[in-house]
């Protein structure tokens, strides 16, 4: 045989198992691919299901907050129609302003009223119910107070009266200790 022939039948019979070779490396390869990959899966939703959780305690503190905030407004909603209450209280009886003055709901007139009062009587009785009214509302710890201040305008003496009517209260966010206030003033 010539040189040439034996290094062609040499070649031929190599290139199977280089083919093998190829072949082999390359299944190996797609092994060890497969193996790194697996788990993968699993850490990708654990992680996915961690950032869902984290997002959702996120929207419970927000939903938390929100109801606190809204207790607040409320809270200072229902001062303020007290306030007003008690203003519009005292504009329908002017002829007892001066018994509105220092009127305090912690030390409220014994009795008032129930008909036929005299002005007086009705500012007792007004005292009393608006003293009911802020018991019976959602304010925790609430108390009211009224002062009123005359003062003269002009040069022919004639006296206005200041009324400053104040509601305070405790605050539900703050466990009661924070104290809020909401003050409504007014000339009658």
């Amino acid at each position: 045989m010539t040189a040439s022939l034996m290094i062609t039948s040499l070649k031929q019979a190599l290139q199977p198992r280089a083919l093998r070779k190829t072949l082999l490396s390359r299944l190996q390869r797609r092994r060890s691919a497969r193996h790194s990959q697996r788990g993968v899966g699993l850490i990708e939703a654990l992680v996915a299901v961690m950032l869902l959780g984290v997002s959702l305690l996120g929207l419970g503190l927000l939903q938390v907050q929100t109801l606190q905030h809204q207790r607040v407004s409320y809270s200072n909603t229902v001062a303020q129609l007290l306030s007003l209450d008690m203003a519009e209280r005292i504009r329908a009886n002017l002829e007892a302003i001066d018994q509105y003055d220092d009127a305090d709901t912690t030390n409220a007139p014994a009795d008032g009223c129930s008909s036929d009062c005299v002005p007086a009587e009705l500012a007792d009785q007004d005292i009393i119910d608006w003293r009911d009214a802020i018991i019976g509302s959602t304010l925790t710890s609430g108390v009211g107070s009224v002062d009123v201040d005359e003062r003269v305008v002009g040069g022919a003496g004639i006296g206005v009266h200041d009324v400053s009517v104040q509601v305070q209260w405790s605050d539900p966010i703050s466990g009661g200790v924070d104290q809020q206030t909401y003050r409504f003033e007014v000339e009658p």
